[in-house]
């Protein structure tokens, strides 16, 4: 019992740590695991495999002829290894940019290798809107 309560009181400060980080944090690891020989081969699978369906949630939440309620947005995440995204934030969180944060978190994305760590691949995508 004893091992397990040095075990928690080690741990605490880490997952503090992890929900409290900032969002520029996060897209700083995320352009920092980009770069990374692992990160970049799996930026190559995972637009493959996700290019269509993110142009089609740009589609559907920044219709044609509809005012756009921000020029642009970054969106930060983490892909799973059970090949979710998980811990969504988009900013500015306009009812558009929210919109696609959702729809974009449904994609099928590729499952992390196991050089990444138990919260998987940091993602982060800029997204600038077109008149």
């Amino acid at each position: 019992m004893k091992i397990f309560i040095i075990f928690l009181a080690v741990l605490l400060p880490f997952v503090a740590f992890a929900e409290s980080e900032s969002f520029d944090a996060r897209v700083q690891r995320a352009k920092l695991a980009e770069a990374s020989p692992d990160g970049a081969a799996y930026q190559k699978i995972l637009w493959k495999q996700i290019g269509e369906h993110t142009a089609n949630a740009m589609q559907y939440c920044f219709p044609k002829g509809a005012k756009a309620d921000t020029d642009a947005f970054t969106l930060v995440g983490d892909v799973g290894h059970e090949s979710k995204l998980h811990n969504i934030e988009v900013r500015p969180a306009t009812p558009m940019s929210s919109c696609f944060a959702n729809s974009f978190a449904a994609a099928p994305f590729p499952q992390p290798s196991e050089a990444f760590d138990a919260n998987g691949v940091p993602l982060e995508i800029d997204m600038k809107i077109k008149p």
